[in-house]
């Protein structure tokens, strides 16, 4: 479904580790809709709720709901080297149902 590359796995699990209740934690992936059809992913670290399926992926447990799976699939979650910041990408986004006007570009 989705990547955790090593690093990202080693930041998650530190960030876990050091809460009370480690032992019942995992991410979430919340996907938010953004201009024109696309997709913007933060990070949630929680406990599942009832409603919710997990996997473990490189350690890591991923909370998610059974409608949002089209949504992560194929998403990578990295850590930025420069940085030391999560983040979440996807390669192959599905294609967007509306192309940017002639001469707009988007910003990386």
């Amino acid at each position: 479904m989705i990547t955790i590359t090593p690093a990202a796995s080693a930041r998650l699990s530190a960030l876990i580790s050091h809460e009370p209740d480690a032992d019942r934690l995992g991410i979430r992936l919340v996907v938010t809709t953004t201009g024109c059809g696309s997709y913007a992913y933060s990070i949630a670290i929680t406990e599942p709720s009832p409603d919710e399926s997990t996997m473990t992926i490189s350690g890591i447990m991923l909370c998610y709901k059974e409608a949002d799976r089209p949504f992560l699939e194929g998403s990578i979650v990295d850590l930025n080297p420069h940085t030391g910041r999560l983040q979440v990408f996807r390669p192959h986004p599905p294609a967007s149902p509306c192309p940017l006007p002639q001469g707009v570009h988007k910003e990386e």
